[in-house]
């Protein structure tokens, strides 16, 4: 298949280990348990140019075939075996080889080979190196609408706690899917979040008022990374400085420790992007190329190739009657269709 050649799991497996970088939804772990889950979905594997390995996932939306790396996270792949790749060449020969395809970059991905992303990008991340900072140093350093988001917090007697109860992880599921209910957005299945909580190389922590659990965060390990993946509050307590707390006690947890935490995608401009850049870690851009099935015959460029990604699924996002419906429908009801709608938000 050109300079793609297709792996078999086994030899995936192999190519993985010798990778410059990776993360867990790199996993063959990762990419069986979905699989398994979703029945619509399977995994393909290529290594391109004997330079890097290239995780993709098959599936179908509205009878066109699509092939995203990687489904369920921010980032994906190409994973570089040696510092040598050239990402210009790999986007050239990746829009050659596949059809309706996205891709996008983890950040670490341009720090490790010989020239930079020329992408467009449209989301961003905000990384927090601590080092040998003290936590007071930490603290000064944090926006002063933060700081006083913190000190409320612990005025008001919230109090965190990690947890590896399977009966939390179902309290924190429900507040998850009522605060995607209300921003009109398809939840990710409870099983999926199952998994990572117990599964995976993860901690939740919880956010407990007065005994009752009214917040949490999921956050990943891998590859000295801290993701901070999912997270949730309890509407009623949304003044209590809950998401504020959760990461000033993640991130004393890492003072002292060579760990980044990530604090994942938001979309630029954002009020997302506004919270997360108020902890004054360093924004990296997360670089996307994709080709939708019916613009093969025009000429690519980053810029097109970020502007049409995901066109397909915003037809649902775009009629206001189906988003209408959706934010009246209980909980116990989404959390049922979403193994079956998750497809339109990968």
């Amino acid at each position: 298949m050109g300079n793609f050649q297709r792996l078999n799991k086994p030899e995936f497996r192999a190519l993985l280990d010798k990778t410059l970088f990776k993360t867990f939804f790199h996993s063959l772990i990762w990419h069986e348990f979905l699989e398994k889950e979703f029945k619509w979905l399977k995994f393909e594997y290529y290594l391109y140019r004997d330079e890097a390995i290239l995780p993709l996932a098959r599936f179908k939306v509205f009878g066109k075939e699509k092939l995203v790396s990687l489904p369920f996270c921010e980032y994906g792949g190409p994973l570089p075996l040696e510092g040598s790749i050239f990402i210009n060449d790999f986007e050239t020969d990746a829009l050659k080889e596949f059809k309706n395809f996205k891709i996008k970059y983890h950040p670490s991905i341009s720090k490790i080979t010989f020239n930079p992303i020329n992408s467009s990008s449209t989301v961003s991340s905000h990384w927090l190196r601590l080092g040998n900072k003290s936590e007071q140093e930490v603290w000064e350093s944090l926006r002063k609408t933060l700081r006083h988001e913190i000190k409320n917090a612990q005025q008001k007697g919230l109090e965190i706690r990690a947890s590896k109860d399977p009966k939390c992880f179902k309290k924190f599921y429900d507040l998850y899917t009522a605060n995607l209910r209300r921003k009109r957005t398809i939840p990710y299945p409870w099983h999926l979040v199952q998994f990572l909580c117990q599964n995976a190389p993860s901690e939740l922590l919880l956010a407990f008022y007065r005994g009752k659990i009214v917040g949490g965060a999921l956050f990943l390990e891998y590859s000295k990374i801290s993701h901070y993946f999912l997270s949730a509050i309890d509407h009623k307590y949304r003044n209590l400085g809950i998401a504020h707390l959760i990461l000033w006690e993640k991130i004393k947890s890492l003072i002292g420790k060579d760990i980044t935490l990530d604090l994942g995608a938001s979309p630029q401009g954002s009020d997302l992007e506004i919270f997360k850049r108020g902890w004054g870690g360093i924004e990296y851009p997360i670089y996307q190329i994709c080709l939708p099935a019916d613009r093969q015959g025009i000429k690519r460029t980053p810029a097109f190739a970020e502007a049409s990604a995901g066109r397909e699924e915003s037809f649902l996002r775009s009629s206001k009657i189906i988003r209408f419906i959706w934010g009246l429908l209980p909980n116990y009801i989404i959390q049922k269709l979403s193994p079956y709608l998750i497809k339109y938000r990968i």
